[in-house]
């Protein structure tokens, strides 16, 4: 199985999950509503969006959502849940990157869930100043360390996965860096972590049980796994961190 076969199962792994990241509506709901001073409704582009539970958060909430998301396979899964739940809710769904959508106009909120770090953290937050108005929003969640030290089985993993987590002292340094003022910060629950985990221990053990997985695929299982373990045993050391800011200049 080459890398591109790899990716593919990766994508179609986590594609019809309830999350393709760690996250709870609840938080979603309440770090919105620290945003006091948002219009009724406001405009709003959710990026790298998965298949939307935090986009038809933000819509119930009053947001008129631009779902920006690369992968189809998993869009599909957003149009799925709008039809089921509530086809009225103000949602448009774009396949674009996340680099390079642009909104026609400047918006009230930018939105990003545990997705920033594929574009990366800083160089998302630079790109993304120019599509929010000055004084508007943007709230991303982040992979963050809360130890300076962690452990070496810990950090050479997360050297190869996202070389690029940094303490939530140095996110913030980056979010003055870029343009914008630093607002707060929120803590992702181990809740949510667990809640994330749960139904892939449960995927891998029915596709296992195919045996019909190649060596590539059960490489990425065992790497998947290998995650899982680590947050287990090292709780604390790591997490999400929900990073609100506004647009200053």
């Amino acid at each position: 199985m080459d890398e591109d076969q790899n990716f593919l199962f990766f994508l179609n792994f986590y594609a019809d999950l309830p999350r393709q990241g760690p996250g709870e509506g609840r938080i979603t709901t309440s770090v919105l509503g620290l945003l006091t001073d948002l219009p009724l409704h406001p405009v709003t582009i959710d990026m790298g969006c998965g298949s939307g539970v935090q986009t038809l958060e933000l819509a119930r909430a009053g947001c008129q959502v631009t779902a920006v998301d690369l992968y189809p396979v998993i869009l599909d899964h957003l149009i799925e849940r709008i039809c089921n739940e509530d086809p009225m809710l103000l949602i448009t769904r774009v396949c674009a990157s996340m680099d390079t959508f642009r909104p026609a106009a400047p918006v009230d909120l930018i939105w990003s869930e545990g997705a920033v770090y594929i574009i990366g953290f800083e160089k998302g937050l630079s790109l993304w100043k120019e599509h929010v108005k000055v004084g508007g929003y943007v709230v991303v969640s982040e992979l963050t360390w809360f130890t300076s030290h962690p452990p070496s089985r810990l950090k050479e993993f997360w050297e190869k996965e996202y070389p690029s987590m940094k303490t939530e002292s140095v996110n913030q340094e980056i979010i003055g860096k870029c343009g914008y003022r630093w607002m707060g910060s929120v803590v992702l629950p181990d809740s949510a972590w667990d809640a994330f985990y749960a139904p892939q221990k449960e995927k891998i053990t029915l596709l296992r049980d195919t045996g019909s997985l190649s060596k590539g695929e059960e490489e990425v299982l065992t790497t998947i796994e290998e995650e899982i373990r680590l947050f287990e045993e090292y709780r604390g050391m790591y997490g999400y961190v929900f990073y609100l800011m506004q647009r200053i200049s």
